[in-house]
């Protein structure tokens, strides 16, 4: 019998194919017993918002890490899902019900979304007479993430505000956040609604996400190798441990300054346009550089938080410079805080530029960054910190130090 020339390589292409499948299968079911059968489908849309080789998360993440996140994901109450979408962001539906949960017992914690679709109790659209109204802008860590209604930031800023003014001015705080925002997001959220709410004063405090968007030059390999990932599970896990935790330094410490001007020039830019919108409504803007780490986003256990106690963030940010000049690579989440740690620098720059007032929420907490739950997620004695710090400027601008009014509330 002649086999024809084209019979043996069609032969030796099936048999990869096969070994391939039943590779591909194995590890279906080997992370399944891990995680839960849901990975069986990985690749499809039913799984793709717990997708554990996103590059989202390049560092490798351990079991406990993927289980939270898998769970977090497939919770359909969980803070993490916020499906309303509209120009150029995604909000909640109103009164969703939703839950976080505690970073250390793991306790599930109900959200109050009110029927705006934000953090917090119902308030009226209109502003009452003599209220001073405050925006807090940002993301997750504003919103409150693994905290209770009455432990966020915005909640202990309205009650720091009304105890510091003595009862003469009123103040009413929005929790005007959204989870995994970005100042884009944010900017066009506040154009969109923030500005009919009538608020005094805005705040804003993220930059963390924003440090994030890094690959600004992807070839077609990138994406095909992206399709890849995101589709075959057995192409994720090998990727996750060639490329995922680590970032070759050889290659993108080229692009570091290239990166972190760009994503500071976006990042300005949106706060330019949030300042130049307030500005023409008469409302004052005031801004807040936000502590972070390297960490994962899933929090951490309370003995490894402990070991940033005492320890700034720019030495965190120069120990990776020193890993990087030592080891010539870095992860994912250490070399987009460098990132972010410029980001930072540039926003105080830019707020000292433009004539507004800064708060340095960085150095408030720079010796007590044990109270990061996670990359940025902040405890309750944290947000206590934040409140305090965000009231000052506020104060001073409503309120005499002695408790007496500056000027009237609008």
């Amino acid at each position: 019998m002649i086999v024809k020339w084209w019979m043996r390589p069609l032969a030796v292409f099936i048999g990869l194919v096969v070994a391939f499948s039943i590779a591909e299968a194995a590890t279906r079911i080997s992370f399944a017993l891990g995680i839960g059968p849901r990975v069986l489908l990985y690749g499809t849309d039913w799984y793709r918002n717990s997708d554990p080789g996103s590059k989202q998360n390049s560092k490798r993440l351990s079991d406990a890490e993927r289980k939270h996140t898998e769970l977090e994901w497939t919770r359909k109450d969980s803070v993490e899902n916020h499906v309303r979408t509209l120009d150029g962001y995604t909000k909640f539906f109103p009164n969703e019900y939703k839950t976080t949960h505690d970073a250390d017992t793991g306790e599930r914690i109900p959200v109050s979304i009110n029927s705006l679709g934000f953090r917090g109790s119902d308030f009226r659209k209109e502003k009452a007479q003599k209220v001073v109204r405050v925006l807090t802008m940002g993301a997750s860590s504003t919103f409150g993430y693994y905290n209770k209604d009455n432990e966020t930031y915005p909640y202990l800023l309205e009650r720091a505000l009304n105890q510091g003014c003595g009862g003469k001015v009123n103040f009413e705080v929005i929790n005007f956040a959204i989870p995994h925002a970005t100042s884009a997001m944010a900017a066009a959220m506040f154009v969109a609604e923030g500005i009919d709410l009538s608020p005094d004063i805005v705040t804003y405090y993220e930059g963390r996400n924003d440090s994030m968007i890094r690959r600004q030059y992807e070839t077609r390999f990138d994406k095909f190798r992206s399709v890849l990932v995101h589709r075959l599970l057995l192409i994720a896990f090998i990727d996750q441990i060639l490329v995922g935790e680590r970032v070759s330094i050889v290659e993108d410490s080229l692009q570091l300054e290239v990166l972190a001007t760009e994503r500071s020039r976006v990042f300005l830019k949106n706060m330019e346009t949030i300042l130049n919108s307030s500005r023409k409504a008469g409302i004052s803007f005031i801004v807040a550089n936000q502590q972070a780490t390297s960490r994962s986003p899933v929090p951490t256990a309370v003995q490894e938080r402990l070991l940033l106690r005492g320890v700034s963030l720019e030495a965190e940010a120069e120990k990776i410079r020193r890993k990087i000049n030592d080891k010539g690579n870095v992860t994912d989440f250490e070399f987009t805080l460098l990132i972010h740690e410029r980001m930072m620098r540039d926003l105080r720059q830019w707020a000292d530029r433009q004539g507004v007032p800064f708060v340095d929420v960085i150095g408030a907490l720079n010796q007590d960054r044990h109270y990061l739950l996670s990359w940025v997620h902040l405890h309750p004695e944290a947000n206590r910190v934040v409140a305090a710090k965000l009231s000052e400027p506020i104060l001073r601008q409503f309120c005499a130090s002695a408790g007496q009014v500056k000027r009237a509330a609008r």
